[in-house]
Formats: C-alpha cells, structure tokens, sequence
C-alpha cells in the first residue's frame, strides 16, 4: 500500500494505492489525527480510487470510527469523504462509520475526488466548540 497525504489549506487528502490493509487505514488515520494541522482541519478525503480496500473489514473501520470519535473532542469541524466505486466497501462504509451508533463526524461517499470536494463546497461551514473541557455545545 502508499499512502500520500498531501495538506492542503483547509484540510488533507489522502491518496491510497494498490492492495490497502486495515493496519495500514488505522495508520493513515492516526496520522492525520496526531497532526498538529488537524485541528483545524474543515475535510479529510479519502482517496480509494486507484486502491483495493477489500481488506478493510467492518472491524476496522470500527475501530476507526472509535478513533474518529476520540478526535471530533479536539476537531468537531471536520467531514469525512471516502472516494471510491467500490460498492461493498460503500456498504461497509455505511454500515461502520455512518452508523448512528458509531458516528461523530459527519462521512459522505463519493466517486470521485471532483464530487467529493463538490459535496465539501456545498456544506455549511461548521462552528462547533470543541468538547476537550467535557462539555458540547451542539
């Protein structure tokens, strides 16, 4: 697998390629969280469109929902866009880190990165206090 973050002004953009692990998607997130930019990060995209992300189970992602959920406290003005075509790991997308149960960012699909930063343009700028004191105001 590569992984190559690029950071851009108002966020990051991962770009995966080849056969992607689930060790190797928890790492490319606790990068990206570990960054000092992070913070003030508005997106992530996710690039999956020349990767093979058949191996990310819904274990994982679980587990990348869990670390999602631990830096929305630090950043809750930040979207997830996951860009592939890839009709089961959509599926497995939907049923982990769009779940109710398990979501804290707000993650969208897309087909690609044009339609992923389209959907970014057409949000509304989030204002949301951070809630590393214990407390959220939503």
């Amino acid at each position: 697998m590569a992984c190559n973050l690029v950071w851009e002004p108002d966020g990051v953009l991962k770009r995966f390629a080849g056969l992607v692990t689930a060790d190797e998607f928890i790492w490319a997130v606790k990068q990206v969280h570990s960054d000092s930019r992070f913070d003030e990060a508005r997106y992530v995209i996710c690039d999956f469109s020349e990767a093979d992300a058949k191996a990310v189970s819904e274990q994982a992602l679980t587990e990348i929902a869990a670390l999602n959920y631990g830096a929305y406290a630090s950043n809750p003005n930040c979207r997830i866009v996951i860009v592939t075509d890839d009709a089961e790991f959509s599926g497995r997308i939907g049923r982990t880190l769009m779940s109710p149960d398990l979501a804290s960012y707000s993650v969208e699909v897309r087909p690609t990165v044009s339609d992923a930063r389209d959907w970014l343009d057409s949000q509304p700028q989030l204002h949301q206090l951070s809630d590393v004191m214990g407390f959220r105001l939503r």
